[in-house]
């Protein structure tokens, strides 16, 4: 880490420290918003996935309800049938 004592005379130590650490955090933010620009096509590419398992995951709740609508169904006509041979 650069330690940069502003209240100090301006040598050219000092000047070079200061202009060092200038760059080194010109690079850094440099870097960081590169990364950040790659990051988006990856976003927008892995987007689908999660779209996906959404869509899967609702299309599995139907199938889940209309299974249980169905099995009620046939529970009814079952009982109905065990109705009529009782009669």
């Amino acid at each position: 880490m650069f330690n940069i004592d502003s209240a100090g005379v301006w040598t050219s130590d000092n000047l070079w420290a200061w202009y060092a650490a200038r760059q080194s955090v010109s690079e850094a933010i440099s870097a960081l918003e590169d990364a950040g620009v790659g990051l988006v096509p990856l976003i927008d590419a892995s987007n689908w996935q999660a779209d996906g398992v959404r869509a899967l995951h609702e299309q599995l709740q139907t199938f889940k309800d209309r299974t249980a609508a169905e099995s009620g169904q046939l529970s009814s006509r079952k009982w109905e049938i065990e109705a009529a041979a009782g009669a």
